[in-house]
């Protein structure tokens, strides 16, 4: 697998935000960034190839948050 580098400019909240992605996973900071963009494709692809919205509930189905901006 062919690899790139990329370097990436940050504000302190999301600097924060990463750390603690990291430490709560247990995962490197490069995979935090990795799972992000994952995430945020894959989410693009439910919208834009199947008309899908991307959100979260709760267990009983009753708590629903969409999430805007993808």
């Amino acid at each position: 697998m062919e690899k790139y580098r990329f370097t990436v400019d940050v504000n302190k909240a999301l600097a924060e935000e990463i750390e603690k992605l990291a430490r709560e996973t247990g995962k490197p900071k490069s995979e935090v960034f990795r799972l992000a963009i994952n995430l945020l494709a894959h989410a693009r692809d439910a919208r834009d190839k199947r008309g899908m919205t991307v959100g979260a509930w709760s267990d009983d189905n009753e708590t629903k948050s969409e999430f805007i901006g993808f």
